[in-house]
């Protein structure tokens, strides 16, 4: 019966296919930007922006706080996000705070680090539960729970010493 050969066939190729996308998931995936590359905006703001920029977008904050003579965090709790600003660099740092605020290419609150890797492969560094993904002059901040599913996740300028690139363990 041609219908038996015609199924067999569609068998091996579907058996075919499983097994490429087992082996790429098996290599995990490769972060999607390089150094020199130019950050993502998040929820619709980019590192650098001003205070006017993030009105603009996001409207006014919920919650302002002073964290020092020239920087500030405002919450926008509608949207979801976060947004460190120093007065001299505009969004130095940008949370998302929960799924529906939006991802960071493709990466959102709450998918498991299994998903984080098939889609980014390994971290550049971190340890325990936090993975920092480094392109240059920004990274990508994740931090997972006890079940390793993303509870934060930020987008932020890597602070440079006199000694070179560092990161603070409480970003």
């Amino acid at each position: 019966m041609p219908w038996r050969t015609n199924l067999r066939g569609w068998r091996v190729l579907v058996i075919l296919m499983l097994a490429q996308l087992v082996a790429a998931s098996a290599q995990g995936g490769e972060f999607p930007w390089k150094p020199g590359d130019a950050p993502p905006p998040v929820a619709g703001i980019r590192l650098g922006d001003p205070q006017e920029r993030l009105t603009a977008v996001l409207g006014q904050p919920n919650h302002t706080q002073s964290l020092g003579e020239e920087v500030w965090a405002f919450t926008y709790l509608r949207r979801g996000v976060e947004v460190l600003l120093s007065r001299s660099d505009g969004a130095s740092i940008i949370y998302l705070r929960n799924r529906a605020a939006g991802d960071i290419g493709g990466v959102r609150l709450g998918d498991h680090r299994r998903e984080v890797l098939a889609r980014w492969g390994d971290p550049s560094t971190g340890s325990g539960d936090t993975a920092l993904y480094v392109a240059g002059g920004w990274v990508v901040v994740l931090k997972y729970d006890r079940k390793n599913r993303i509870k934060q996740l930020g987008l932020g300028r890597v602070a440079e010493s006199s000694e070179g690139t560092y990161y603070r363990k409480d970003d």
